[in-house]
């Protein structure tokens, strides 16, 4: 099933190239919209600074701490516009997920712009409603599978006196607690596509439903997204093996276009995982067969009423 699912969702981004290239512009968007501005501010406060050639190549300590002292508020604006834009992208994402999701789902025969706006809006709210769902539930699993681990850390570290096996346990907590994120974010993601399947409104119950779904199949589930993940992994290596033999200063076009090579490469990766999870939620939890239509009893015909009888003939 691992398998299927996982070939299923790469012929969907085969399928969709349209969505893939949506997904890629809207992140070019959000790209160009967070970053452009704070680029300008920093060209114009960089002009005084001796080191300011720096940033070019990397962040040095040096060009922040001068930047800090000759602009105290800077850093502070910086982190606020960095936050907005954090706000900024989380909002577009549940917006293009239920576009993407009405798109691999959907039947209508109208056109990709239609059918992406609709579940872009459509769904938005059920989605952000679930995403605060997922934000209550996750700290709770992670302190739940982790933190009698990390107890149990500090005890050892405490009585034992053993650093080894004390940085053991601490290890294994963090791989659980990075277990139990990752679960959380796979629950919602199968919420997210019952919701959009089934048309439901009761987020809670589908959320519920997903819980049971994917921690009643975690090897499935972890599967499909391990084959992303290892693809993803494959593809980033390249992108820095190739940018890192690329000069940054002459070939700076050249950088910027691998960059964003690789932000569509990450685009498909994420339609074919959606994919996937809506071909494995189909084969886990099919949905319900459209009940057959109720036999409809055929027309009652009216039989004309008896005509009254003649009266007898009179005698000759």
């Amino acid at each position: 099933m691992i398998w299927r699912a996982t070939a299923r969702g790469a012929a969907a981004a085969r399928a969709n190239l349209r969505l893939v290239a949506a997904l890629w512009l809207v992140n070019l968007a959000l790209a160009l919209a967070a970053g452009l501005p704070g680029w300008l501010t920093l060209s114009e406060v960089m002009g005084p600074l001796p080191r300011a050639d720096a940033l070019s190549e990397s962040l040095r300590f040096g060009v922040v701490a001068d930047l800090a002292e000759l602009y105290p508020e800077l850093l502070t604006h910086i982190s606020r516009a960095a936050i907005a834009a954090f706000g900024l992208a989380w909002i577009v994402a549940l917006a293009a997920t239920g576009g993407t999701l009405e798109v691999l789902t959907s039947r209508d025969a109208r056109s990709f712009a239609h059918r992406f706006g609709r579940g872009a809006g459509r769904y938005f709210g059920r989605f952000l409603r679930l995403a605060l769902i997922s934000l209550v539930a996750a700290p709770l699993l992670v302190g739940v599978t982790a933190g009698p681990l990390l107890a149990w850390s500090r005890y050892l570290r405490r009585e034992s006196g053993s650093e080894w096996l004390a940085m053991s346990v601490w290890t294994l907590a963090l791989a659980a607690a990075g277990l139990a994120l990752l679960l959380t974010l796979l629950v919602q993601d199968a919420a997210r596509v019952r919701l959009v399947r089934e048309d439901a409104r009761r987020v809670f119950r589908e959320w519920r439903s997903a819980v049971v779904l994917v921690l009643g199949h975690p090897a499935k589930w972890l599967g499909v997204w391990s084959w992303n993940a290892l693809a993803l992994a494959v593809a980033f290596a390249l992108f820095l093996a190739v940018s890192s033999a690329v000069p940054p200063r002459p070939l700076l076009v050249v950088l910027v276009l691998l960059q964003q090579a690789y932000v569509l490469v990450r685009c498909g990766l994420r339609v074919a995982l959606v994919g996937a999870e809506v071909e494995l939620v189909s084969s886990l939890r099919p949905p319900p067969a459209a009940e057959p239509p109720a036999p409809v009893a055929p027309p009652i015909q009216e039989l004309p009423e008896p005509s009254p009888p003649e009266p007898p003939a009179a005698p000759a």
